[in-house]
């Protein structure tokens, strides 16, 4: 293996040369740094990420805390994460929370002893004040669809109380009355700003709420499926139902299948959706779009700016866009009955 000293001697310089020629530091004659490069390339030399981290002071590596990895919505996460980081030249180091506090301790622990240059936090189990503290370490962080108070300039934020108004008010306007929607985990600020959204939106226009309409799912397929089998059962005459993710979505939609319930003909679907996961659904959902790609990479270019000390001036805040498919778009046709397969 090619030693820094053996492209020195290959190129003419010393050793001090190449190392500042890799790292970038002062000005050479183009024809040093061609004679290095060439060297380099001759010797199929790679520069060590540590050495150079040690002489740089920079790991020129970023760290992404997810919840979890599974799931296309953390699989869209990070593949935007990586994607803008490679446009600056950054490695991405990724941990996941484990749905835990001190899953994320762990995680940024783990990022600081790597000596990351800055995180990407999808934090959902630290607190405001833990956050605050953490802000006041030298190592720079993002938050990403979180949003506290002090901490403004490092949030990305998207606001899910109006993006659940606006699904539930499309399925209010197309004349449902009756609507059900499944929530994601009270345990979740978000999750619960889009059921408050339902609520809301359902209070506003008048129509009921009853405790039997909501059903608290955990995010995935199989707690969307068991909840759409909850609520149909309890409640005979819902005509429409507002899931708040695609992968809960996905369950209830294969619930309704199974048990020949006719979408949209018996029940109209609306979803939330981040990676268009509803457009691969027969038939087709309707969805209030939750834009994580864009968001990801916002949120590393804020970091970029963060660690290279230079302003950003893109926006911090995304808002919701309804796409309107064939799930929803009929009216209500034909009710639901009490011989519907349990």
């Amino acid at each position: 293996m090619a030693r820094i000293k053996d492209v020195a001697e290959l190129a003419g310089v010393n050793r001090s040369t190449v190392s500042r020629i890799i790292n970038g530091e002062g000005k050479f004659r183009e024809e040093t740094k061609i004679k290095v490069e060439q060297a380099m390339a001759e010797l199929n030399y790679r520069p060590s990420a540590i050495a150079r981290s040690l002489a740089t002071s920079s790991s020129n590596m970023m760290g992404l805390l997810v919840t979890y990895y599974t799931g296309g919505f953390f699989g869209e996460m990070m593949e935007q994460v990586q994607g803008e980081l490679d446009m600056h030249n950054k490695f991405l180091i990724t941990a996941q929370g484990h749905n835990t506090a001190e899953g994320e301790r762990e995680a940024i622990r783990r990022f600081h002893d790597l000596r990351c240059d800055g995180y990407v936090l999808h934090s959902r189990y630290l607190s405001d004040d833990e956050l605050r503290d953490l802000a006041k370490q030298p190592t720079p962080f993002v938050l990403l669809d979180r949003e506290v108070e002090g901490l403004e300039d490092r949030c990305v934020t998207f606001d899910h109380h109006f993006a659940s108004s606006l699904a539930v008010q499309r399925l209010i306007d197309l004349g449902h009355q009756k609507v059900g929607c499944i929530s994601g985990p009270n345990s979740r600020y978000n999750s619960v700003q889009r059921k408050q959204g339902y609520i809301d939106t359902m209070q506003k226009a008048g129509l009921p709420v009853m405790d039997s309409f909501i059903e608290e799912g955990n995010y995935g397929r199989k707690s969307g499926y068991q909840a759409a089998e909850r609520l149909i059962n309890q409640n005979k005459n819902l005509t429409a139902l507002f899931s708040c993710s695609e992968e809960m979505t996905v369950g209830a939609l294969q619930y309704f299948h199974e048990h020949s319930i006719a979408v949209p003909e018996q029940v109209s679907l609306m979803s939330f959706d981040s990676v268009d996961l509803c457009e691969a659904l027969y038939p087709k959902v309707s969805a209030v779009h939750f834009p994580i790609s864009q968001m990801a990479r916002t949120a590393v270019q804020r970091l970029v700016g963060l660690v290279n000390k230079t302003a950003i001036e893109e926006d911090r805040q995304f808002h919701a866009e309804l796409r309107l498919r064939n799930a929803d778009t009929t009216p209500i046709t034909v009710a639901l009955t009490t011989d519907v397969k349990a």
